[in-house]
């Protein structure tokens, strides 16, 4: 029987008693994006009807860049603003995420875009994850956040347009994307703390995606404390 290897400092995980999300999501105001002497040039998203919402990514950017140049603005000031031109906060947060966006820099932003949105389908999801598996899985906290904030990227889109019905919990293929050692010592710890419920049948129901999320990133962190 594979066990995990015992660390001194471990978080307790408190499971809520309610459906909540756990997880705080950043506003871009607690972003550090690199600032110059040039003051931003304000576009009214609603005045222009530009907003991006992952579908038809090329049209929104080249639009963008159409609407700054009318404006004054300077390819710093889309990359600064963009966050601001979406409708709802979980595509702010994936945005918030991409390394163009972090050092506003907007030809680098619109090449991370590309490759997160553009040819979004149900099989790019099953290659993502059949990927890392054979990969020998995630090992670290580095490659766990690239393969989440894509994964995740990829659901949102999937369910918006419908690709996807109703609330499909994908927490299964989360977890197999981990190294064999990793979903062994995570399986342990949540039903040590009886955070999967056991079924009728004698197996156990996966914990919604929030708590999951927070076993696998205690269990990454605890493997950098030990090495």
């Amino acid at each position: 029987m594979v066990t995990s290897t015992p660390y001194t400092e471990k978080r307790k995980i408190t499971l809520p008693r309610r459906v909540t999300i756990s997880a705080q999501i950043p506003t871009p105001s607690h972003q550090e994006i690199p600032r110059n002497s040039t003051p931003i040039v304000k576009i009214r998203a609603k005045d222009y009807n530009l907003w991006l919402d992952g579908k038809d990514v090329e049209r929104f950017m080249n639009k963008a860049e159409s609407i700054s140049e009318i404006e004054g603005a300077i390819q710093r000031d889309i990359a600064r603003k963009i966050v601001f031109w979406t409708k709802d906060e979980e595509m702010s947060y994936h945005i918030e995420g991409i390394p163009g966006y972090e050092i506003a820099d907007w030809d680098q932003l619109k090449l991370d875009m590309k490759r997160r949105w553009e040819k979004v389908s149900p099989e790019r999801r099953y290659r993502l994850s059949s990927k890392t598996q054979q990969e020998g899985g995630i090992k670290n906290m580095t490659k766990y956040r690239k393969f989440i904030g894509e994964y995740e990227a990829i659901i949102i889109y999937l369910k918006r347009y419908q690709f996807i019905q109703g609330d499909i919990s994908h927490n299964q293929e989360i977890l197999a994307s981990l190294s064999t050692s990793a979903q062994e010592s995570i399986y342990k710890e949540m039903i040590k703390d009886r955070a999967m419920v056991q079924a009728l049948e004698g197996g156990y129901i996966m914990p919604r995606l929030d708590i999951l999320k927070l076993y696998i990133e205690q269990d990454l962190e605890a493997k950098v404390l030990i090495q």
